[in-house]
């Protein structure tokens, strides 16, 4: 038994918590699909500020979820709350970086609230992200250049889509 102890006590305590970081992303879309008066071919300006928390787990297929907070605005008086940043690196389809907003506030369209999840989703051939933290440098964002779409859902009943344009990041 007590060869196995130090198994045992590595086993029950937690992993230690990744660092915390703070961001900011600028960020462009082109409407593909709209609704009300966001219309296909309209360009619409977003900000999202996030700070990790340094809280961090693993699901299948290699995603690590990024515990945040912090809010991501797009046009005027759309918001939502920022609650996870996920990182997909290794898999042998695409690695892929994504920004997730909940509780989306400022956009109903005949009755229909968008009430979220509001997202920015980047994917990037396999190995493009060197690890599963988020990454910090504006190359490492830029280098998700496979597909870069926004979304924002109404409850699952309908969708404002687009393609994300142009992204600055800058990171601490």
């Amino acid at each position: 038994m007590r060869r196995f102890a130090p198994l045992l006590m590595a086993l029950a305590l937690p992993a230690a918590p990744a660092d915390a970081q703070e961001c900011r992303l600028d960020f462009t879309v082109e409407v593909t699909q709209g609704a009300g008066d966001i219309r296909p071919g309209r360009i619409l300006s977003g900000q999202a500020t996030f700070r990790t928390s340094g809280q961090d787990f693993r699901g299948e297929a290699g995603i690590t979820v990024h515990l945040a907070t912090g809010d991501m605005t797009i046009d005027t008086g759309i918001r939502g709350d920022i609650w996870a940043i996920v990182t997909t690196s290794g898999n042998p389809v695409a690695d892929l970086l994504a920004v997730h907003a909940r509780n989306v506030e400022g956009f109903t369209v005949a009755g229909l609230r968008y009430a979220g999840p509001m997202t920015i989703t980047l994917y990037a051939h396999p190995g493009s992200l060197p690890g599963t933290d988020v990454p910090t440098a504006q190359a490492a964002w830029d280098a998700m250049d496979l597909s870069r779409r926004f979304a924002l859902h109404a409850q699952g009943y309908d969708r404002v889509a687009g393609d994300v344009t142009g992204l600055g990041v800058a990171c601490n």
